[in-house]
């Protein structure tokens, strides 16, 4: 049987002490009901991994976890963003948690003419939340990596700065085509996901533009209308089948 996950902060050096903070350590001890000389995976969110074993508790109720050889994880190719209008509730949760199960490397909340949820109406920042939720989901997919958040940035300016890094930028379309070759060959990927009630007028004439220009590729999903989590699932799986 693999060994559970858990997150560290500080990954030491191979015969060094981890210690699992106390939130952690809950639920080494009660879910999964370990105890001194079990092992576990500890990672630290930047790649890097260890299979450990729990030696006992701190004066603070950390769990202490003696670690051993360091394994670093091969970067997944391609590297993919997703750039995503924010769906409501606990569908943006869902969302997250896929696209971290499907190996993102960022996410960067897209604003839209019609988006319904922005950072800007939010009282506080929600981004803590959001890594917790891909810290969770690098748990349940066994990665060591845990996806960056970048800025609210608008249609535009993700193209502008992917075509800038060379990347593949794809977004998905009823009347577009099947995956290209452009992005099976790509180091990069940018994902881009509007809205439920789709791109304004405005931003569908530019990525029409950037499309003719050959910056955009249209990838057909379905002909339904597909809500905004959905699109990014299969527009993600699609990049990883290909």
């Amino acid at each position: 049987m693999t060994p559970p996950w858990f997150h560290v902060s500080h990954l030491p050096e191979p015969g060094g002490v981890a210690g699992l903070d106390r939130q952690e350590a809950r639920h080494a001890l009660g879910p999964k009901r370990l105890g001194v000389g079990d092992e576990i995976v500890v990672f630290d969110g930047r790649g890097v991994r260890a299979v450990g074993t729990i030696s006992g508790r701190d004066d603070r109720g950390d769990l202490q976890v003696v670690v051993g050889e360091h394994e670093v994880e091969a970067p997944e190719r391609p590297t993919v963003e997703l750039a995503a209008s924010l769906p409501k509730g606990d569908r943006l949760s869902t969302m997250l948690d896929m696209a971290t199960q499907l190996g993102i490397a960022r996410f960067t909340p897209l604003a839209c003419d019609f988006s319904v949820v922005s950072l800007q109406r939010k009282r506080q920042d929600p981004t803590e939340r959001w890594s917790r939720i891909m810290l969770e989901a690098c748990k349940q997919s066994r990665r060591a990596t845990l996806p960056t958040i970048g800025e609210e940035s608008t249609p535009q300016t993700v193209i502008d700065r992917a075509t800038a890094e060379n990347a593949a930028i794809i977004v998905g379309d009823a009347e577009g085509e099947p995956g290209s070759d452009a992005i099976r060959t790509a180091d990069r990927v940018v994902i881009l996901v509007g809205p439920e009630g789709g791109f304004s007028p405005p931003e569908q004439a530019m990525i029409a533009t950037a499309a003719h220009a050959g910056r955009v590729h249209r990838v057909a999903i379905g002909r339904g209308v597909l809500r905004v989590e959905t699109a990014a699932t299969a527009l993600l799986a699609g990049v990883r089948a290909g």
